[in-house]
């Protein structure tokens, strides 16, 4: 295995050449669904919208959960279907269908009667995407945690089919623009999540107590998250409660010698604790009536859970619960923090500037195509990459990953350096550690040198 590009970074890649050759690469031809026939519905976390959220929401289902149930309302459409669940939204997007008809199949699967959805239409689809992914229409104005997600869905829905290459390819241009967008507004550096609303209560509580004693239930991606931040902020009395307790360990191991770990059962009310976060998702409350939080300290409880994982009726008298209502209140304070107003608009604009680029592009079949063909490379190789000395966490971004090398890749206008290439593949913010990323970094480079000394996709296929 090499650990760096097998030659020099000194060369250049063109692939325009690709763009004038229509269906070149031998794949099945794929039909894209035209702009005007495409349909977004959409519904935001409200205090009037939180029952109708629980009911909607895929989180806290299993894979195998959410693929029975967005299979279920794909085949009744009988088209693609593209669903996305956040702490924030519940949205569906259809290919060729209306929006009334995405609505009814819904309500079909889910047995409800009503649900208040927004609709939008054509390329209204991609605008609203566009404020979406870049968090223009967050909790926290441009948090960054949106776009991840939005990735994993991408990416979810591909690896299950439930999305044809080609129709893919027009969120592959959401995700394009929103580097755009963020880069415009300076939206690089903002929180990553909701974790950063829950400082002011974490340093509340710091302030009371001379040694505080903080539980994190969960050691998924939000609870890595929290932990982290709570490291920022100088604390290390951490105890992480999860199902399997020290097998959860592994997950993140250079971090998890600093905390320790035990399962459910072994957590009781001789663990003392000043602050409880809990980041795990089921679909009903893990702590409720019949069970409730097995400590009983004066304890502030931060349930950053969704759907909630505590219910009000699992905590004791002492006990303080911020749900998911505080985190809505804290947010619209938080906007104070900005001149939202202004940023809105700025972002209505920037978006405006760039639609005519992106519509454009969106209408350009072959471009689609080569599109298509790209991602399905880089998807390709990252089989390989999951291969490598990799941890569970590695692991499971190798997919997204591919998707962001191939979004940079396309998103290219003309020649690009092999250098740009490779330092945008070893760069990446990613929690990948830098000998895995020259490897993939080499593949990668070795892939595009490849390509580039083809005379056409159907010669790179074979």
């Amino acid at each position: 295995m090499t650990s760096g590009p097998s030659q020099s970074l000194s060369g250049t890649f063109d692939f325009r050449r690709f763009l004038n050759q229509g269906n070149s690469h031998g794949s099945k031809p794929s039909k894209i669904v035209e702009i005007e026939d495409l349909s977004l519905v959409t519904i935001k976390l409200t205090k009037s919208t939180i029952q109708h959220m629980k009911d909607l929401t895929t989180e806290g289902m299993s894979s195998d959960e959410r693929l029975k149930f967005v299979r279920s309302i794909s085949n009744e459409i009988n088209g693609d279907i593209f669903e996305f669940s956040t702490c924030n939204r519940v949205l569906y997007v259809g290919f060729g269908v209306s929006c009334e008809e995405i609505i009814d199949k819904v309500l079909q699967v889910t047995n409800l009667d009503y649900v208040p959805f927004q609709k939008y239409r054509g390329i209204d689809v991609w605008r609203h995407l566009v404020n979406v992914c870049s968090g223009l229409d967050s909790f926290i104005l441009g948090e960054l945690q949106v776009m991840a997600q939005f990735r994993g869905a991408l990416s979810w829905h591909r690896k299950n089919n439930l999305i044809g290459d080609m129709n893919a390819v027009f969120f592959d241009h959401v995700v394009a623009a929103n580097r755009v967008v963020r880069k415009e507004l300076g939206f690089t550096k903002t929180p990553e999540s909701m974790f950063s609303l829950a400082t002011n209560a974490i340093m509340e509580t710091i302030a009371e107590e001379p040694d505080v004693a903080i539980t994190v239930i969960g050691y998924g991606d939000m609870g890595i998250k929290a932990v982290k931040a709570l490291f920022e902020l100088k604390q290390e009395n951490i105890l992480v409660i999860t199902r399997t307790g020290s097998e959860a360990a592994k997950r993140a191991p250079e971090i998890s010698t600093r905390v320790r770990f035990k399962t459910f059962d072994e957590w009781g009310f001789e663990d003392k604790t000043h602050i409880i976060i809990s980041t795990i998702r089921n679909i009903n409350p893990t702590f409720n009536s019949r069970r409730k939080i097995p400590v009983t300290d004066k304890t502030k409880i931060l349930d950053f859970s969704w759907p909630p994982s505590i219910d009000p009726s699992g905590i004791h008298a002492n006990q303080e619960l911020l749900d998911v209502k505080h985190w809505i209140r804290a947010a619209h304070k938080l906007e104070l923090d900005w001149n939202y107003d202004e940023t809105i608009n700025s972002g209505e604009m920037i978006i405006q500037g760039i639609e005519e680029r992106f519509t454009r592009s969106l209408r350009d079949k072959t471009q689609a195509e080569f599109r298509a063909f790209i991602y399905a490379r880089m998807d390709e190789l990252s089989t390989t990459w999951e291969n490598l000395d990799c941890d569970d966490l590695e692991v499971s971004q190798m997919g997204p990953f591919s998707r962001e090398i191939a979004t940079w890749i396309c998103s290219q206008e003309g020649e690009f350096n092999q250098e740009d290439l490779y330092e945008e593949v070893v760069k990446t913010r990613r929690d990948i550690r830098s000998s895995i990323l020259s490897h993939i970094a080499a593949d990668v480079t070795r892939e595009m040198i490849r390509i580039n000394g083809s005379n056409s996709l159907l010669e790179v296929a074979h």
